[in-house]
């Protein structure tokens, strides 16, 4: 994997880097090295990201085309520093190696983008201001409205991350959990149970079944210009 690939090539270049005698070559070794752990860090989110993300929406992992075309480069770059170090440090041989790199990350940064932005639509519990202002109007649903709103931003601010550390991934799904468990705990004294028991299951990850969409709730949703913020999806 190129990540097993580029972390041994910067092993390879720091132990050059401390045997060698030339400043300039410890240099210019030294700069390659930061520049590759740059790159390493940059590929150990992203192709953690596709992964993970991929395992979520059943989509197996898949090395990227072009990873082949930058182990040969690393795999010239490596050999080009044991045979013969000035031309490894003088040539494009470097060079090859971090556009083969670049051009691998940008196609897992682009999977991993893509997954990321379809995970959190799908995961992302329905939720509007405006339901939120007309809960908030009952004494009982005050508090958690308050709750649902605190972790609805939190959910928010981690969806507008590009590319997600294992950490936010983590995080997103559990302030998903606890979203949704707010609203599994709404207790609103002056609505309609049918209007309450809608919007629980709505925002539930099961989602709710056209059998709850009661005329009341279809009033109380038109009455307030929501009748499209609820989506029909197949269930599973």
């Amino acid at each position: 994997m190129i990540i097993d690939s580029a972390r041994a090539l910067k092993e390879v270049a720091d132990e050059v880097s401390l045997l060698r005698r030339s400043r300039q070559h410890a240099q210019a070794l030294l700069n390659r090295s930061r520049r590759l752990t740059t790159l390493l860090d940059r590929s150990e989110v992203a192709i953690g990201a596709a992964r993970t993300l991929g395992q979520r929406l059943g989509e197996p992992w898949t090395p990227p085309a072009r990873l082949a075309g930058a182990e040969d480069a690393i795999d010239r770059w490596r050999t080009a520093l044991d045979e013969d170090l000035g031309a490894a440090l003088g040539g494009d041989l470097f060079a090859a190696v971090e556009d083969g790199v670049e051009r691998v990350l940008a196609d897992v940064e682009r999977r991993a983008s893509s997954s990321w932005k379809r995970y959190t639509a799908q995961m992302t519990p329905e939720t509007s201001q405006a339901i939120l202002s007309a809960l908030s109007a009952d004494r009982s649903a005050r508090s958690t409205v308050i709750t649902i709103r605190r972790l609805a931003d939190s959910v928010n601010r981690l969806r507008e991350r590009q590319i997600p550390t294992a950490d936010q991934i983590a995080e997103f799904d559990k302030a998903v959990s606890d979203l949704r468990a707010a609203w599994a705990t709404l207790d609103v004294a002056s609505l309609n149970t049918d209007v309450v028991g809608f919007l629980r299951a709505a925002n539930s990850d099961r989602g709710a079944s056209l059998s709850l969409l009661t005329e009341p709730v279809q009033n109380w949703l038109m009455e307030r210009h929501l009748d499209s913020h609820y989506v029909i999806r197949p269930s599973d």
